[in-house]
């Protein structure tokens, strides 16, 4: 929902202005910075809670100044709590006064994403913050004679080197750039589900309700919900429904793809009157958008564009509409099992534990860079911390089927919803969004044009752009990997095999 940049050295104030505009698009609607000698903090603001001048940031409470990007929907509880006064209602204002009252391990208290910068004055000492899963990206490196924390790697004009901040709580050493971690923060999953199967069900229903109620925005907010006609999306979609009415919903398609099927067999199931069918560019549109997928996730994996330029154009669309929060499924596929159909001797709990673990640098990248390219903030229930800790301790019975004659997975999830969507939906095979909107068959088309694969033409669109800024990393895994798939992904073709 923001931008967060800090630079330390000699001419960290100097380079501050021009880092914290290449990060405006994260915060359209305000900015402001914090000096302290070769210290220097920005923030770029998307203001949702507390949209004065008083919910800004950077923010002083106490010793700390605080710059964090995220959402805390707990913030509240929070603060009655422990008793926290507060000049306002940003909900990110909660950290440094829940920390500086209770200490760092506290940020495991916090229910929600977020990641942001934390600078003690008392003690001269810099903390990096971020949420288990990793919804939103932050990194620390050196760009020449400045080390940096920053939101995006991009508002930076030269990066020597880097590294992600990892879940949990890290002292950042502002002369060497050195991470160290002080307060672990991750999500177990929860052991001895032992619930019978009806139970199971129920108390599924319950945890995914809570997740979705507790993203949305206060009542007067209109917000949105991307969809692509699957199960999960379908999921957020009825759940939000049944809560509110002054909601945009939101479809890609070609005009004949598969997904806008789905998408309008939902609405007419559910009675969705604000439907907005967002339509595919142009073949002399594609160059253009591929370039600025590319600029935009700093990676040339054809995954992430064709995937991303999917949410890149919803995005784009719900900001012409004035929104600023949209809901989304992202994350249901890595959590239920949604990609396979193992059979009970397969690596079926290593794949999806190794999924969830990359997801920050994979399809929860792709949200969060592509929406907020538009200042739109995605919220994303089936990423939530109480329905990712029980849903991690589910069984393989639970989650798939797999015989000569049959093979299903999400049994669970497909069984727990059946009776608020329709069989079409509840029983569709996973379809992704660039295949069933139609966009990776355009985008395919083009960059074979001149190339072998789409991975070689994005590559070189990547080292036109970023080669330069990034003269040593230009082989970090960070710029192309997708660990588990990245072999189907140089194999795959216009649609799924």
């Amino acid at each position: 929902m923001c931008g967060v940049i800090l630079l330390a050295g000699p001419v960290a104030a100097e380079r501050l202005p021009e880092c914290l505009e290449r990060l405006q698009h994260r915060g359209p609607d305000a900015s402001d910075t914090w000096h302290n000698g070769d210290l220097a903090m920005g923030f770029a603001r998307l203001a949702i809670n507390d949209s004065t001048p008083a919910g800004g940031q950077p923010f002083i409470y106490g010793d700390f100044v605080s710059a964090v990007n995220g959402e805390i929907f707990n913030s509240v509880p929070l603060r009655s709590r422990y008793t926290l006064e507060l000049s306002s209602d940003n909900d990110c204002h909660v950290i440094p006064a829940l920390l500086q009252r209770q200490g760092l391990n506290a940020v495991t208290e916090l229910d929600g994403f977020f990641a942001g910068v934390i600078y003690d004055q008392k003690n001269q000492q810099v903390y990096c913050l971020r949420d288990p899963l990793g919804k939103k990206p932050l990194f620390v490196g050196r760009s020449g004679s400045e080390v940096f924390v920053s939101s995006e790697l991009k508002a930076l004009d030269r990066v020597d080197e880097f590294q992600e901040v990892p879940s949990g709580v890290c002292q950042f050493n502002l002369f060497t750039g050195e991470l160290t971690p002080v307060v672990t923060n991750t999500l177990a999953a929860q052991a001895g589900i032992t619930m019978p199967s009806a139970e199971k069900l129920s108390h599924l229903r319950h945890l995914l309700t809570n997740a979705v109620n507790k993203r949305l925005p206060v009542v007067q907010e209109p917000f949105g919900v991307f969809l692509s006609g699957g199960l999960d999306s379908s999921i957020v979609a009825a759940l939000v429904h049944a809560q509110r009415q002054n909601v945009v919903y939101y479809t890609l398609s070609s005009g004949d793809a598969a997904d806008e099927y789905y998408v309008r067999l939902l609405a007419d199931t559910l009675g969705l009157s604000a439907l907005r069918v967002v339509p595919l560019p142009a073949a002399d549109e594609l160059d253009v958008l591929i370039r600025s997928l590319v600029y935009t996730t700093e990676s040339f994996n054809p995954s992430l564009i064709s995937n991303g330029l999917c949410t890149y154009l919803l995005a784009q669309a719900a900001r012409k509409d004035g929104l600023k929060v949209v809901l989304s499924g992202e994350g249901a596929d890595e959590l239920f099992g949604g990609y396979h159909y193992f059979s009970a001797d397969g690596p079926w709990y290593e794949t999806r534990k190794q999924l969830l673990a990359d997801l920050r640098n994979t399809e929860l990248r792709r949200v969060d860079l592509t929406c907020m390219a538009h200042g739109i903030e995605v919220r994303c229930p089936f990423m939530d911390r109480d329905l990712v800790t029980w849903a991690m301790g589910l069984s393989y019975d639970d989650l798939y089927r797999r015989s000569a004659t049959e093979k299903q997975n999400k049994l669970i999830l497909r069984a727990a919803m059946e009776a608020y969507l329709p069989d079409e939906i509840i029983w569709r095979k996973k379809v992704s969004c660039d295949v069933g909107s139609g966009m990776r068959q355009r985008v395919v088309g083009h960059l074979r044009k001149q190339h072998d694969s789409e991975r070689e033409a994005l590559k070189a669109i990547w080292q036109e752009q970023f080669a330069g800024r990034y003269p040593s990393q230009c082989g970090h895994p960070y710029f192309s990997a997708y660990p588990v798939f990245d072999d189907l992904i140089d194999r795959r073709g216009a649609v799924h095999r």
